[in-house]
C-alpha cells in the first residue's frame, strides 16, 4: 500500500459497483497498464491499478507519459470485454469521455474533448487515453483502459517544452487530492462502460460528440497513411472521425494525431 494515497478518502467518493474495489496502489511502478494485465489474472474483472509515480508510462503511438511523481494521476483498470466486437472501438472514446466528465465535476467546466481520447482545456491537453487490448489469462478479450490525468502540478512542474502545452486540474483552479481524481474518473467511467457492454453505442456517440469542440471545424489528421485534411463533420459508427475532404469527399479516420486549422466553434 502506497504512504501517499488515502485510502479512506477514496472509497468515499467512489460511487461504483465493481470498478474500484479490486485495487492496487504503488509508490512508483514501471507502467500501471502492465501492471493491471498481471493483475487481471489475480483480481479479476476491473482490477484497478494507480501508481503515485511511473517510470515508463506509455502515451499513444509509442510516445512517453510525463507524470510529476504524486501529482498526476496513472490509473490503469483491466476489465474483460463481453461487448461485441464492433463496440472494442469505442472503449478509448468512452474513456476519455469518462474522464473529461470528471474533470467538469471536479470543478473544470471547461474540460473538452480532442479525437481521439485527450481532454483538453483551452488547447491545452489534462489528460490522455491508452487502451490496449489483448486476450485474456483464462480466455477471451479484455482491455486495459489507461488515464494520465494531471491533477497537482504547477506549470514548473511540467518538462519546459510542455508547459505551454499541458494544464493541469489545479492550474484550472480545481485544487484536488489524486483520491478524489481517481475516484471521480472511475465513477465517471462505469456507466459508460456499462452502456457499451448493454450495446447502447448511440448514446456514447451522442455524449462524445456533445462534449467534442471539433464540428464544422477544418483539421488536419496525421494518420499512418498518411495527412488527411478537411471539415469535422461527425463520429462514425465505429468512432472513426468522418471529415468532407476540399474535393467534396466524405474520409472516416480511424486512428491519428488532430490539428485544428482554424478556430471555428463547433456548430
Amino acid at each position: 500500500m502506497a504512504d501517499g494515497f488515502a485510502r479512506t478518502r477514496f472509497s468515499a467518493r467512489l460511487r461504483t459497483h465493481a470498478l474500484g474495489h479490486r485495487l492496487l496502489v504503488r509508490d512508483t511502478t514501471g507502467s500501471t497498464n502492465d501492471d493491471a494485465w498481471e493483475a487481471l489474472g489475480a483480481l479479476g474483472d476491473g482490477a484497478t491499478v494507480i501508481a503515485l509515480a511511473q517510470a515508463r508510462g506509455r502515451g499513444r503511438a509509442g510516445r512517453a507519459w510525463e507524470q510529476a511523481p504524486g501529482k498526476g494521476l496513472a490509473l490503469s483498470v483491466a476489465l474483460h470485454l463481453g461487448c461485441e466486437p464492433g463496440q472494442a472501438g469505442l472503449v478509448p472514446l468512452a474513456a476519455g469521455l469518462a474522464v473529461a466528465r470528471a474533470a467538469r465535476a471536479l470543478g473544470v467546466p471547461r474540460a473538452a474533448l480532442k479525437w481521439p481520447n485527450d481532454v483538453l482545456v483551452g488547447g491545452r491537453k489534462l489528460a490522455g487515453v491508452l487502451c490496449e487490448l489483448k486476450r485474456a489469462p483464462g480466455g477471451g478479450d479484455a482491455v486495459v483502459i489507461g488515464v494520465g490525468l494531471n491533477v497537482s502540478q504547477s506549470r514548473d512542474d511540467f518538462p519546459a517544452p510542455l508547459r505551454d502545452r499541458a494544464t493541469s486540474l489545479s492550474l484550472e483552479g480545481a485544487p484536488v487530492p489524486l483520491e478524489d481524481a481517481a475516484a471521480e474518473t472511475l465513477s465517471q467511467l462505469e456507466p459508460l462502460w456499462d452502456e457499451l457492454e448493454e450495446g447502447d453505442r448511440a448514446a456514447v456517440l451522442a455524449a462524445w460528440t456533445a462534449a467534442c469542440p471539433h464540428w464544422g471545424g477544418r483539421l488536419r489528421v496525421r494518420a499512418s497513411a498518411g495527412e488527411v485534411e478537411g471539415v469535422a463533420l461527425r463520429l462514425a459508427p465505429d468512432g472513426g472521425l468522418v471529415l468532407r475532404d476540399d474535393s467534396g469527399r466524405e474520409v472516416t479516420v480511424v486512428a491519428g494525431d488532430v490539428d485544428a486549422r482554424d478556430g471555428r466553434a463547433a456548430s
